[in-house]
């Protein structure tokens, strides 16, 4: 994916200066911030190396879209109105949550998150978590990190619509667990 990603975004940089603003954004968004979007659940437990990279590829697009060369990865982030790679794969995380939660995801999502019958309370921990006994398979797996995710989202969001919860969460910066 970085890669792919490299190469399109060398191709972008070559021919930004004779576009405007609008079409460099659309390029952005569909040739190269969509190649981040495809199965992010499959590939979020990456390495901090791995991380790194797509950090840096996506300053570097942001700098190829406004064409800024002087301003910090944050800044662009805010000018932009988006997110870390890494941030909305957690929002999209969170999403899928819900999905199982209220019984509209596939049903296998409810193997890798089991809701807790034991929960008497809303707001409690509303997914069972597993004993863990290894990194790779333990505390880097999904099945761990959806129940930490879940208790960041507010509680008054968990009760919306799929729609509303969608757009809260698109807009929410969600803490790193």
């Amino acid at each position: 994916i970085c890669t792919k990603v490299s190469r399109k975004l060398h191709a972008l940089s070559r021919v930004s200066q004779f576009m405007p603003f609008d079409r460099r954004k659309e390029l952005l968004n569909a040739f190269i911030l969509s190649q981040f979007g495809y199965c992010p659940l499959v590939w979020m437990f990456h390495s901090r190396k791995l991380n790194h990279r797509i950090n840096t590829l996506h300053e570097r697009a942001l700098r190829i879209l406004y064409q800024d060369n002087g301003s910090s990865f944050d800044t662009l982030l805010v000018k932009n109105e988006s997110f870390r790679i890494h941030e909305r794969n957690v929002q999209t995380l969170a999403i899928e949550l819900y999905k199982v939660r209220y019984g509209i995801s596939p049903k296998i999502m409810s193997h890798v998150f089991p809701i807790n019958m034991n929960s008497r309370y809303i707001g409690g921990n509303e997914f069972s978590s597993r004993n863990v006994k290894s990194v790779n398979y333990g505390t880097d797996s999904l099945s761990h990190l959806g129940p930490k995710i879940w208790k960041l989202v507010p509680l008054e969001w968990k009760q919306l619509s799929l729609s509303k919860f969608t757009k809260k969460i698109r807009k929410w910066k969600p803490p790193c667990p």
